[in-house]
């Protein structure tokens, strides 16, 4: 018995050829779409790199806002750390307004370089709202920080009023006369 071997490469080579040209409008490679499909990649790529960079950013000022916010609820009389809250309230301010221009120039890439097919226009959405609720929160939290440390520097301006009161009464008031006799009220005066 004997078997028929039959070279069948040729018709192999055809039915791939023709299966290319099926999914390519011409059965040579397209320069064009190649191209667009790697401008989209890079688009994707820029689009994902900013909205990693902001997460970090406000991740960052969350952490600086949770220092001012353990600064803001001190309440110490003398040692109130003015300087330090004020410095870093006005770093937070600029951090949270960049961070929204960051957030507007996300959507500016994300609007203007349509990111083509509809799931990744999808998850580019979700990842804008993600941020944009991960910074309004931060925003939030500023403003009752903020709150937090003007009721506590009128408490300590109510504090101090009351000292600087009972500190002008007893000087008015004059020395305590049993200290002036000398006894003070123990058993004492003549021994």
């Amino acid at each position: 018995a004997q078997t028929s071997i039959k070279d069948r490469t040729r018709e192999f080579v055809l039915t791939v050829q023709s299966a290319r040209s099926h999914v390519l409008p011409s059965s040579k490679p397209n320069n064009n779409s190649n191209n667009n499909s790697s401008d989209l990649a890079a688009r994707r790529k820029r689009f994902s790199a900013k909205a990693a960079q902001i997460g970090k950013d406000i991740h960052r000022t969350a952490d600086k806002l949770a220092k001012l916010t353990k600064l803001a609820k001190s309440k110490s009389l003398f040692d109130d750390p003015a300087a330090e809250i004020s410095e870093l309230s006005f770093v937070i301010t600029q951090d949270l307004q960049r961070l929204n221009e960051d957030l507007d120039e996300l959507g500016h890439i994300h609007e203007l370089e349509n990111l083509s097919n509809g799931q990744s226009n999808d998850h580019a959405s979700a990842v804008k709202r993600c941020l944009q609720s991960n910074l309004k929160t931060t925003a939030e939290s500023f403003a009752s920080v903020l709150q937090i440390r003007s009721e506590n520097m009128q408490l300590q301006q109510t504090r101090r009023n009351e000292y600087s009161s009972a500190s002008s009464f007893a000087n008015k008031r004059g020395p305590d006369p049993s200290f002036m006799r000398g006894g003070g009220g123990g058993d004492g005066g003549d021994e």
